[in-house]
């Protein structure tokens, strides 16, 4: 059973077909396909074509939209889909780019590149590009930037912790660094494990921390709280464990004078920090560019459910 969407969608289509087959000559039709349809509007397979023949250029102009090093020819006729589905969206939000201000951006582009009308056109012939297509394509950029700004840029989330943890990761096999911890440590004899318990003993405590439910076959885990420990009295295979270990997590068990310790990593921070302090906000930028690539996947994919999308051609 289709839903009320659907069967709008679909008789929307049926009739774009049926008014393609009436009012097109039949040697026009063998030129151009339906290659999918967005609610009412199709993507034709003449579009789709002419991004795969100047994707370089686009790549280019519009590096945040063509960003993958590669696209299926199903990457490409998305391209169009989530073109349709955003300027929906912001639409609905009341941002419509008008040709006037596509217009003012190609002169501001002209001016900083220190280009005029015709030098521009000659550099578009000179990459399979024409005025038209540069013309939509800088409208779907700016576009595609209110959505980044409006939409994408207020769900993203970056902690100080988020940085550090990037910083550890990148470079703790590249050079030493030194750390100064905060430390729960939970310790159980050795001779009171039994088999699989030692496998299960890191996730038990992280289960314990969400729940506060710890089972009978841990429940002689001792606690001890510790204060700032900095690793200059720490043994080597300690040392190592620690630094592997994020804040805000736990190690995985290590063997001490007959008992197994699990280490919950209270504070994490670096002793000698410049280094940090001069790559983190690169660090942080990185991280910010991912997150909004994550997000905007999944936006799409969220927003394309809320709308009749059907693929007729597939290569």
């Amino acid at each position: 059973m289709l839903s009320p969407l659907q069967l709008v969608g679909f008789f929307m289509i049926k009739s774009l077909l049926i008014f393609l087959l009436l009012s097109t000559p039949a040697y026009s039709a063998l030129l151009d396909k339906i290659v999918a349809v967005v609610n009412s509007q199709p993507v034709l397979l003449s579009q789709v074509n002419r991004v795969s023949q100047n994707l370089e250029a686009r790549r280019n102009i519009s590096p945040q939209i063509y960003s993958k090093s590669q696209y299926s020819f199903r990457d490409l006729v998305n391209i169009k889909i989530n073109e349709q589905l955003l300027r929906d969206k912001l639409t609905e939000m009341g941002y419509v780019i008008s040709d006037e201000q596509v217009e003012s951006q190609v002169k501001a582009t002209e001016e900083r590149l220190g280009l005029n009308r015709s030098a521009l056109l000659n550099f578009l012939k000179s990459n399979n590009f024409s005025f038209d297509e540069y013309f939509e394509l800088i409208r779907s950029s700016i576009e595609y930037n209110l959505f980044l700004s409006r939409i994408i840029q207020p769900l993203v989330s970056i902690t100080e912790q988020d940085v550090k943890n990037a910083y550890y990761q990148k470079y703790s096999s590249k050079k030493r660094l030194s750390f100064k911890y905060e430390l729960v440590d939970f310790s159980l004899d050795r001779s009171n494990f039994k088999k699989g318990m030692l496998g299960e003993f890191q996730s038990v405590l992280s289960n314990f921390q969400q729940s506060g439910i710890l089972p009978d076959r841990f429940s002689d885990v001792s606690t001890n709280v510790l204060g700032e420990i900095r690793e200059n009295g720490l043994t080597s295979d300690l040392k190592n464990l620690l630094t592997k270990t994020d804040e805000g997590k736990f190690s995985k068990p290590i063997l001490m004078n007959s008992q197994y310790h699990v280490f919950y990593v209270k504070k994490k921070d670096l002793v000698e920090s410049e280094d940090f302090m001069s790559k983190r906000n690169q660090i942080r930028a990185e991280i910010f560019q991912k997150s909004m690539e994550s997000i905007s996947v999944t936006w799409f994919n969220a927003e394309a459910d809320k709308h009749y999308i059907k693929y007729f051609l597939d290569k």
